[in-house]
């Protein structure tokens, strides 16, 4: 099988190195540094900028940036002959989805849930989707034989595959990732001078931040392409934040600890084993 794969990040090029020895690889990204060092690497067999080096190729994955996306797939169509299938990797779906459905019949979207704080290709690893959930997302317009191809390359770089409508993913991906990156990111404006103090900080505040050193243009993008979603869970997050802050200046502290233990108990069922 041949595959193209747009976008040499973290997600592109680690799906390029899972599917090392399963597939012909050609790698595409205006970086022409990092186009090469995936060449000297044998990530790539061959790569460059052209979407053109896509042509020929039986599958194509878009790993791009979620505000880039749509955009890449108008550009790399006209290379490509009627029945090549085209899949993404991006954060959010539905108007991706909606979008690109329009213009080539042949698109199936996935979201690998998988990364690290650490963007690029030196980053990425061959193991990055190892027991790792894909959601794919269908709809009544995709066609078997596509859906097939994507749920192959997922699991062939060692994913779990899971189905959803479009609307679905973005609304669950609001809560379960937009929103605490966003919090994340948000809560460094109050860290300005920690630098001072390092040797005080402990696991909460590491394990807390650790998302907020992710890559700020793949952010903004997945923020504002959910916008609709990111902006309800703001307004509900304030009116929490609202309720607890007039517990505690009120001194309310049976009622402060009757909340913090509805939050523990959200928080240990959500991972507890309850078989």
């Amino acid at each position: 099988m041949k595959i193209a794969i747009i976008g040499l990040g973290l997600i592109g090029a680690s799906v390029a190195r899972a599917l090392n020895g399963l597939a012909e690889i050609t790698g595409i990204d205006r970086d022409p540094a990092t186009t090469r060092k995936a060449l000297e690497d044998g990530v790539i067999s061959c790569g460059g900028a052209d979407p053109a080096l896509a042509s020929g190729s039986d599958l194509v994955v878009i790993a791009v940036p979620v505000g880039g996306i749509v955009e890449t797939a108008e550009k790399v169509i006209p290379h490509l002959p009627h029945g090549t299938v085209i899949t993404d990797t991006g954060s959010t779906k539905d108007s991706i989805v909606r979008r690109i459905d329009a213009i080539w019949p042949y698109f199936v979207g996935s979201h690998p849930i998988a990364g690290k704080e650490n963007p690029g290709y030196d980053a990425s690893q061959a193991t990055l989707f190892r027991d790792a959930v894909c959601i794919i997302t269908p709809t009544e317009a995709s066609k078997d034989r596509c859906i097939e191809e994507v749920r192959w390359l997922w699991t062939s770089c060692g994913a779990h595959i899971t189905a959803m409508a479009p609307d679905r993913h973005d609304a669950l991906m609001a809560i379960i990732s937009h929103m605490p990156h966003l919090l994340s990111f948000v809560s460094m404006s109050l860290a300005g001078d920690i630098h001072f103090h390092r040797e005080l900080l402990g696991a909460g505040f590491r394990d807390f931040t650790r998302i907020a050193a992710s890559d700020p243009v793949m952010w903004r993008d997945i923020f504002m392409a959910n916008k609709d979603h990111v902006l309800s869970l703001i307004d509900e997050y304030m009116a929490e934040l609202g309720t607890i802050r007039d517990v505690i200046r009120t001194g309310r502290d049976q009622e402060l600890e009757g909340m913090l233990r509805r939050y523990a108990t959200i928080r240990r069922d959500l991972y507890e084993d309850k078989r």
